[in-house]
C-alpha cells in the first residue's frame, strides 16, 4: 500500500475513532496527511468527538495546533461541536485556547455561536481571552448577546469582569452600543430583559 494510501486510510480511521486501526497504520508508516480542506486526523477525531483517538494521535507526536485551510485548529472543532472532553485533553496537551481562524474566531467564539455552555466554562477555566473580537468587531459576549442566550452571557460577563483586557481591539468601544450595555448585566434576570429589549430592537431595525 502506498503512503497515500496509508494517509488516507488514516484519516478515514481517525473520523470513525477506530483507535486500533489508528495505531495500526501509524505503525505501517502512515503519514500525517491532510484532506483537500487541510483536515487532520486530529481535526477529525476532535470534531466526531473520539477522546481516545485524539489521545492516540497526540501521543504519536500529530501537530495539537494543525490548521486546515481556513485556519481552524482541532480545538476550534472540538468546541464548535461541543465536545467539552476533548477540549480539555487539547488544552491540556498544550493547544493554543486563543487561536483564531480566518474569521478570526476563537474556540470560544464558537462554542458561545453553537451555545455550548459547558465548553465555555472550560474555556475561560483555561484562559481564554473573552476580549477577542472576530473579523467583525465581535466578542463572544456580542455573540452570545445575539444568540440571546442568557446564561452564558452571564458567565462571559463575570469573566470580562475578572479579566484584565490588556489589548482592547475594537476600534471604538465609547460608542459601540453593546460595549455600553455590558457592564448593566449582573444576573440571569436582568440579560433575559436586557436580551428582550435587543431583540426587539433587531426586528424593528431589519
Amino acid at each position: 500500500m502506498s503512503l497515500v494510501d496509508l494517509g488516507k486510510r488514516l484519516l478515514e480511521a481517525a473520523r470513525k475513532g477506530q483507535d486500533d486501526e489508528v495505531r495500526t497504520l501509524m505503525a505501517n508508516g502512515a503519514p500525517f496527511t491532510t484532506d483537500w480542506l487541510g483536515t487532520s486526523p486530529l481535526h477529525l477525531a476532535a470534531q466526531y468527538g473520539h477522546y481516545s483517538t485524539a489521545e492516540v494521535l497526540l501521543r504519536a507526536g500529530v501537530s495539537r495546533d494543525a490548521r486546515t485551510k481556513v485556519d481552524r485548529t482541532p480545538l476550534h472543532m472540538a468546541a464548535a461541536d461541543g465536545h467539552a472532553h476533548i477540549v480539555e485533553l487539547l488544552v491540556r496537551n498544550g493547544a493554543d485556547v486563543n487561536a483564531k481562524d480566518m474569521l478570526k474566531m476563537t474556540a470560544l467564539h464558537w462554542a458561545t455561536e453553537r451555545h455550548h455552555r459547558d465548553v465555555v466554562e472550560l474555556l475561560i477555566k483555561y484562559g481564554a481571552d473573552v476580549h477577542a473580537f472576530s473579523k467583525f468587531d465581535k466578542s463572544a459576549f456580542d455573540i452570545a448577546l445575539e444568540k440571546n442566550n442568557a446564561e452564558i452571557l452571564v458567565i462571559l460577563q463575570e469573566a470580562m469582569q475578572n479579566q484584565v483586557n490588556v489589548n482592547p481591539e475594537r476600534a471604538n468601544p465609547v460608542t459601540d452600543p453593546v460595549t455600553m450595555a455590558a457592564p448593566f448585566i449582573f444576573t440571569s434576570g436582568e440579560v433575559v430583559k436586557l436580551t428582550s429589549v435587543v431583540s426587539s430592537a433587531n426586528t424593528k431595525t431589519t
